[in-house]
Order: C-alpha cells, then structure tokens, then sequence
C-alpha cells in the first residue's frame, strides 16, 4: 500500500509542474518588443499492481511423519506487486511577439523534421521511377526474347 501512496505523491508532483508557466516561458523585451515563448508539454502517467492468489501448500512427509516429528505445512500468503511510471516531454512551438507594429505569432520550425521529410520524399520518387521503368523495360525485354 505503500507503493501506491508513494505513485500517487509522484503523480500530484508532476501535476504540480505541469502548468501554465511551462507552457508560456516568462516574456523578454528585446529591442522594444516583447518576446513570449510558447512550448507544447504532454504528461503521461501510468500504474498497475496485482494480488496473486495464496499458494496450497504441498507436503511429502509420507510415512516418515509417524517416526519423526509431524510434517509441518505453513500458509504461504498472497503474493502482491505493481509499478508505475511518469513522463513529460516539452517542445518550444513558436513565440508571440507584441510590438509597435501589433501582436504576431511565430511559429519554430523543426529544421530536422523537414530535412527527413525531404529525403523520405526523394526515396520515395525515385522508387516509383524504378518501378515504372522496370515496368516499361521488363514487357519491351521479354517481348523481344520471344
């Protein structure tokens, strides 16, 4: 019961930091405008536990037990477990910037994620392109073979 206590108090921590001000960062002023950034934060939280059934014991005193002292059997308990766990994952998205010129948002643009998307797509081209040729190429050979 301990355990469950001791995921229980992690839980109400992490609730505790998942708030507003790890969302939206504290503003700076920078060159007379006001720089407010913005993260998007995901909290996962998960626990379990079990109660296994008591065991029956299983004694082989046999006919021994009348001539040594009688075969003792003990209850064995019910066996408990579980476990838990917790996570956070916090990405900046963009910043709000409020000037003369008014309020605009900004996003950020994760650079690797459009450099991978750009390969994938190449591979992908260039896997139709083989397709289609072998395609073309593979009906004109074995025609000409015939």
């Amino acid at each position: 019961m301990e355990a469950l206590k001791a995921l229980v108090d992690r839980f109400d921590e992490i609730s505790e930091k998942a708030n507003v001000d790890a969302v939206f960062g504290k503003p700076e002023t920078v060159e007379g405008r006001v720089l407010i950034p913005v993260a998007e934060m995901m909290v996962g939280f998960g626990m379990g536990g079990g109660l296994a059934p008591a065991q029956e014991c299983t004694c082989e005193c046999g006919d021994r037990a009348a001539e040594e002292e009688a075969c003792e059997c003990e209850a064995h308990e019910s066996a408990n477990g579980g476990g838990g766990g917790a996570g956070a994952h916090v990405r900046p998205i963009a910043y709000i910037e409020v000037g003369p010129e008014g309020t605009h948002v900004k996003p950020i643009v994760d650079e690797q994620k459009v450099a991978l998307a750009g390969i994938l797509l190449g591979f992908w081209a260039v896997g139709w392109v083989g397709l289609v040729l072998k395609t073309i190429f593979g009906r004109s050979f074995s025609t000409a073979r015939s």
